[in-house]
C-alpha cells in the first residue's frame, strides 16, 4: 500500500507517465481492496492537483464504475472540467454492465446534447440496452445516427446492430443487410448473425453462413458457433454432425459446448450419449450438472437423476438453483418425499431457502405427496412471493380430494387482498382445478365471470380449461359454449371436448366431435385417440373402433400405454375377446394399465379363471397392482360368484399392497355375497362402507333371493343418498309384486309420481350409412317410423305364420 504513496512523493513524472502509473495501480489490486486503494490515490491525485487531468480522471472514473460505486464515479464526472467520448462511455457501459439500462440511455440522451460525438463502442453498448430493453425503435433512431457518423461498416456497430434486429424486431432481412455491408467481420460478427438465425429456428441458414463464415472468410470457429450450431438442431443426426465438427476443433472440453451438448442430446432422446459425455468431461460447473439432470428428468429416469444429483454433491459441487430445481422435479414425479426433504436441507444450506424459483418446486413435492401443512409452512416463511409461487400454492390446494375448492378461494383472497399481482392464466387454470364435481359448481362459474372480466376467456388454455371444470360438473352445454368461445382451437381443445361428451354419456357426440375435428385438419393424438376408442366401446361399434386402431398403428399410437388399453377395452366390450386379447399381446412392455384393460375384458366375459392368471402373471413380473387393478380383478371375481377368491383378494389389497378400499371395491365384495345367498354378511359389510351403487347391489341381490325385510332397508338407504334413484324402487317394487303385495305396490309407484322420480328409458341404436340411429321406448319420432313399424308388423305376421304352420305339422305327426 506504500507503492502509490511512494510514487506521489516524485514530482519529476510527466502526466502521461503518471496516467499509465495510475491505471497500473488499480488493475493491480484486487477487487475487495481496489475501492479502498482507488479513493486513496483519489484523494493524493486532489491533493496534488493532477485529478484536472482528463485522462487521469477517465482512469479513476472507470474504476469507479467498475466496482459498481456510481455514486463516487457521478461525484467526479459532474466535477470534470472536460469530458471525452472515452468519460462517456465508461459511464454508459458500466450502467449497462450493472443492470441499469434505461439510466445508461440517458447518459447517452446527455452526451448527444453535450454535442460529444460516439464512437464505435458507444454506439455498441447502447444498441444493447435498446435490446435488452426491447426498445427496438429507439434502437432504429441509433441506427440512422450510425449512418449519418459513417460507422455502419464497422464490426462493433454493426454486430450490435444485427444482435438489435434479430432480438428486439425479429427483422431477418434488415439484419442481413447490415451484415452484407460489413468491410471486415471478425468471429464476433460471423457468431452473432449465426446465432440470431439459430434463435428463429432456421437450421438451413445457420449451416449455410458457417460454410461461408469457415470456407469463405477463413474465420475459425469459436466455442460460441458450436454452442449456436447445436442450438439450432432438431433431429439427433445434425447433432451427432455438429459433435464430430466440435471434435475436431476441441470445442467438445469447453463446459459451455459440452452442455449445449448434453442438452441437445436429450431432447433427442439419445440419454446414453449425455452419460458418455458426463463421464468423459473434465471440469463441469453447476450449469452442465443441470443441463445432464434436467435430460434424465425428461426422459422420465428420475430415479436416475437422483442418483446424478447424489454423486454432484459427493464431488464437492455446490448445487445452484437450477440443479435444486430439476432435482426437486424428478422427486415430485415419483413422490420420493424423503429425497424432497434431503434437497430441502441441501437448498437451505446453499442459501436458497428464499429462493422463489426453487420454493415454487419444493412446494410442488410437499403437495404431490399430500404434505399440504409442510407446503403451507414453507409458503409462509418465504417472504417475497411472486406469482408463480402463489400459484403453486393455489395448485396444491386444488389436488386435495376434500375441500379442495374452499381452501383455493381463500388464499385467492388473501393473494388479491395482500399484493399487486394481477391474477395470470395459469391462476385461473390453477384454480379451476380445484372445482371437481357439481357441488362446486357455483365456485366454478364464479371463477368463470372473473375470467371473462379480465378478457382471457379467449386463450386456448384457459378456454380448455374451464371446458373440462364444466365437464366435471355435467353441464355439458356450458362446456359446449366455452368450447365455442375459444377463438383458437388446438388438439388440447378438441381432446377436452371430446372427453366431456364421451365422460357424459354423449358418446354420440363425441365421434361426430371427433370427425369434425378432423375435417378442421386437427390430428388425432395420444390424448384424444383413446377417448375416441372409448366411445366405440360405449356405443359397442367395433367397425368404427377397428378404424380407429388402424389409425393407432399407422400413426405409432398402438406403443402407447393408454391407447392399447383403450383397444383392448373396446374389444372386449364389443364381445370380441380374441382380438382383445390379439391387441395385449401386441404390446412390447405391458403395464398396470394395459394388464388392468385385460382383467378387466375377461371379468365382463365371465372368464374369471383366466384374469386371476394375469394378475398372478403381473406379480411375477413384479408389476405392482393398483386400486384399478384390484377393482378389477375383484369384479372378475364376484361375476363368476368366487367368494373365496374375491375375500382372498380383498386381503391382498388391505395387508400387502396397502390400498385403502374404496366403495367400487366394497361393492365388489357385496356383490359376490349376495350371489352367494349371505346377504346378512353383506349387510354387515355394506353398514359402514355403503355407497348408493354398493346399497343397489344388495337390494339386487335381496330380489334375487326375496330377502324382503333387508332389501326394505336398502331401499331406503338408498332414497336417503340418491332421492331421485329410479332403481331403489323398482327393485322394491318387484319384490312387492313378486310377494303379491299389491298395496305397497302401488304406495311406492305414487311415492315416484310424487318425488318425480322416472326411470329411464331403454334405448337401442344402430349405425347405417355414417349414421347414427337411435330409438327409445315411447317415441315416435324418427323419420322413418312408419316404414320400420311397418316393416315390424309384416315380420311379426311372417314369424306367426312359421308358428302356425309348426303347430300344424305337429298336429299332422301326431
Amino acid at each position: 500500500m506504500n507503492e502509490p504513496m511512494t510514487f506521489f512523493g516524485r514530482s519529476h513524472h510527466s502526466i502521461a507517465k503518471l496516467s499509465e502509473h495510475v491505471s497500473f495501480l488499480l488493475r493491480k489490486h484486487s477487487k475487495s481492496k481496489s475501492l479502498k486503494t482507488c479513493k486513496r490515490i483519489h484523494a493524493k491525485l486532489i491533493c496534488s492537483q493532477s485529478i484536472s487531468e482528463i485522462y487521469i480522471s477517465n482512469t479513476i472514473v472507470n474504476f469507479y464504475c467498475r466496482c459498481g460505486d456510481f455514486c463516487n464515479a457521478e461525484k467526479l464526472f459532474d466535477q470534470m472540467p472536460l469530458r471525452n467520448v472515452v468519460t462517456w462511455t465508461s459511464m454508459i457501459s458500466a450502467y449497462v454492465h450493472h443492470g441499469y439500462l434505461e439510466t445508461a440511455l440517458d447518459f447517452f440522451t446527455e452526451m448527444l446534447r453535450a454535442n460529444e460525438r460516439p464512437n464505435q463502442f458507444t454506439v455498441s453498448i447502447t444498441l444493447r440496452a435498446c435490446t435488452i430493453l426491447g426498445f427496438f425503435y429507439l434502437g432504429l433512431q441509433i441506427h440512422g445516427l450510425v449512418l449519418r457518423m459513417g460507422l455502419e461498416s464497422d464490426e462493433f456497430a454493426g454486430s450490435s446492430l444485427v444482435d438489435m434486429y434479430f432480438k428486439s424486431g425479429n427483422k431477418i432481412k434488415e439484419a442481413y443487410l447490415v451484415f452484407n455491408g460489413l468491410i471486415r467481420r471478425d468471429s464476433v460478427t460471423w457468431n452473432v448473425i449465426i446465432s440470431g438465425f439459430s434463435q428463429v429456428g432456421d437450421a438451413v441458414e445457420v449451416l449455410k453462413l458457417f460454410w461461408c463464415m469457415w470456407v469463405v472468410d477463413g474465420v475459425k470457429p469459436s466455442n460460441f458457433t458450436f454452442t449456436s450450431l447445436i442450438k439450432s438442431c432438431s433431429l439427433l443426426t445434425e447433432v451427432e454432425q455438429i459433435h464430430a465438427l466440435a471434435l475436431k476443433f476441441g470445442a467438445e472440453v469447453d463446459v459451455v459446448v459440452a452442455t449445449a451438448l448434453v442438452d441437445m442430446y436429450g431432447k433427442c432422446g439419445n440419454i446414453d450419449t449425455c452419460w458418455r459425455i458426463l463421464d468423459w468431461m473434465p471440469n463441469k460447473d453447476s450449469f452442465f450438472w443441470s443441463s445432464v439432470i434436467s435430460c434424465y428428468v425428461r426422459s422420465g429416469r428420475r430415479e436416475e437423476a437422483i442418483d446424478l444429483f447424489r454423486d454432484m454433491c459427493r464431488q464437492g459441487m455446490r448445487p445452484d438453483q437450477h440443479v435444486l430445481s430439476g432435482t426437486l422435479k424428478a422427486c415430485s414425479d415419483i413422490g420420493d418425499l424423503k429425497t424432497g426433504i434431503q434437497v430441502h436441507t441441501q437448498m437451505i444450506k446453499c442459501g436458497y431457502k428464499n429462493d422463489q424459483f426453487v420454493a415454487s418446486v419444493l412446494l410442488t413435492v410437499y403437495t404431490n405427496c399430500n404434505k399440504i401443512h409442510e407446503a403451507e409452512k414453507l409458503f409462509v416463511r418465504i417472504d417475497a412471493r411472486d406469482i408463480v409461487l402463489w400459484n403453486s400454492m393455489i395448485l396444491g390446494y386444488a389436488q386435495m380430494e376434500e375441500g379442495s375448492a374452499s381452501s383455493c378461494i381463500r388464499i385467492f383472497r388473501e393473494f388479491r387482498r395482500t399484493t399487486l399481482f394481477n391474477p395470470d392464466g395459469a391462476t385461473f387454470v390453477c384454480l379451476l382445478k380445484s372445482v371437481k364435481s357439481d357441488l362446486d359448481v357455483l365456485v366454478g362459474i364464479q371463477i368463470h365471470a372473473m375470467i371473462i372480466k379480465s378478457s382471457q376467456q379467449f386463450q386456448t388454455f384457459i378456454g380448455n380449461a374451464v371446458v373440462n371444470m364444466y365437464s366435471k360438473c355435467g353441464l355439458i352445454n356450458d362446456a359446449f359454449k366455452a368450447f365455442s368461445d375459444t377463438s383458437q382451437k388446438d388438439d388440447v381443445s378438441w381432446s377436452s371436448i371430446i372427453g366431456s361428451c364421451q365422460q357424459n354419456g354423449l358418446n354420440f357426440e363425441a365421434l361426430r366431435l371427433c370427425k369434425e375435428m378432423l375435417a378442421h385438419r386437427i390430428c388425432l393424438t395420444s390424448f384424444s385417440l383413446p377417448l375416441c376408442i372409448a366411445a366405440c366401446s360405449g356405443l359397442a361399434t367395433m367397425d368404427i373402433g377397428k378404424q380407429f386402431h388402424c389409425f393407432a398403428i399407422k400413426f405409432g399410437f398402438s406403443k402407447d400405454a393408454f391407447v392399447g388399453s383403450s383397444i383392448i377395452d373396446m374389444y372386449a366390450k364389443c364381445g370380441n375377446m380374441e382380438d382383445s386379447e390379439r391387441a395385449f399381446d401386441e404390446q412390447e412392455e405391458p403395464n398396470e394399465v394395459t394388464i388392468n384393460a385385460l382383467i378387466s375384458g375377461l371379468g365382463q366375459h365371465g372368464r374369471a379363471l383366466e384374469a386371476i392368471e394375469v394378475f398372478k402373471e403381473m406379480e411375477i413380473r413384479s408389476i405392482i397392482p393398483n386400486k384399478v387393478t384390484l377393482l378389477s380383478i375383484l369384479s372378475a371375481c364376484s361375476h363368476a360368484g368366487f367368494l373365496e377368491e374375491s375375500l382372498y383378494f380383498f386381503y391382498l389389497m388391505n395387508h400387502k399392497y396397502r390400498i385403502k378400499p374404496e366403495s367400487e371395491h366394497f361393492s365388489c365384495l357385496i356383490d359376490v355375497f349376495g350371489r352367494a345367498g349371505k346377504l346378512d354378511e353383506a349387510y354387515e359389510i355394506i353398514q359402514n362402507n355403503g355407497s348408493v351403487s354398493g346399497w343397489r347391489t344388495l337390494l339386487s341381490a335381496c330380489r334375487n333371493y326375496g330377502d324382503r325385510k333387508i332389501a326394505e332397508k336398502s331401499a331406503r338407504r338408498i332414497m336417503e343418498l340418491d332421492p331421485y334413484d329410479h332403481a331403489s324402487y323398482v327393485l322394491l317394487s318387484n319384490i312387492y309384486s313378486r310377494e303379491g303385495k299389491w298395496d305397497d305396490v302401488l304406495e311406492l309407484r305414487q311415492k315416484m309420481v310424487n318425488n318425480r322420480v322416472k326411470k329411464d328409458r331403454g334405448s337401442s341404436w344402430l349405425i347405417f350409412r355414417e349414421r347414427v340411429h337411435e330409438f327409445l321406448v315411447g317415441d315416435f319420432s324418427h323419420h322413418e317410423t312408419d316404414n320400420i313399424l311397418s316393416q315390424v308388423q309384416s315380420l311379426d305376421q311372417h314369424i306367426n305364420n312359421i308358428g302356425s304352420w309348426h303347430a300344424l305339422a305337429d298336429c299332422y305327426a301326431l
